[in-house]
């Protein structure tokens, strides 16, 4: 399948992004054995068994992950073999980049991931996140704090705009359509 909609710039940044926050044991495939590993980085089976709160939280992360899980095999499993392999990931993403550039939106199911990603952070106030916890969730996913906090300056714009889910998720949509090289978007992946 070409990839149309990825620009040439952006196969590297992807690259690491499939590698950093998907493929956890770095095995080149992604399958459900990743996803419980993120369940156990954002919410430890430990932890969660010697408090309620946190193991209603584990449950529901675990819910929204299986989701997000079968919801990509059904699009971009092109061989059913149960696992995602990086080809296929990016066959995924140069429709999801499409759709972005035609409706800056995301498909309802890729948005489901980021919705539950950022709920499952115990912000102080997620509707105003600071930057040092936006740094922290994205050292859960391998981003080195630095690249994250330049990303948060440039995303909140030095602070004048509070990071809410709603700046969140247009900072996801940027980070994919970015294919300008260094750019504080891209998170220090190209």
């Amino acid at each position: 399948m070409p990839r149309d909609n990825i620009p040439k710039t952006s196969l590297k940044k992807l690259g690491q992004f499939f590698t950093k926050t998907l493929d956890t044991n770095q095995d080149g495939l992604v399958n459900w054995t990743d996803f419980e590993h993120a369940v156990e980085a954002i919410v430890p089976k430990e932890d969660a068994e010697k408090n309620a709160r946190l193991k209603i939280l584990r449950k529901r992360v675990e819910q929204q992950f299986q989701k997000y899980f079968w919801d990509l095999c059904a699009v971009g499993d092109a061989n059913n073999d149960g696992n995602i392999d990086l080809d296929e990931w990016l066959d995924v993403m140069n429709d999801i980049i499409g759709g972005l550039k035609e409706k800056n939106e995301f498909p309802e199911w890729y948005e489901g991931i980021f919705k539950a990603l950022y709920r499952a952070n115990e912000f102080l106030d997620e509707r105003a996140v600071s930057r040092s916890e936006f740094a922290n969730m994205l050292l859960s996913w391998d981003i080195e704090e630095d690249n994250a906090a330049k990303a948060y300056d440039f995303i909140t714009e030095s602070g004048k705009k509070k990071m809410d889910y709603k700046l969140f998720s247009e900072f996801i949509k940027k980070f994919f359509l970015c294919d300008t090289p260094k750019h504080p978007l891209n998170l220090g992946l190209d």
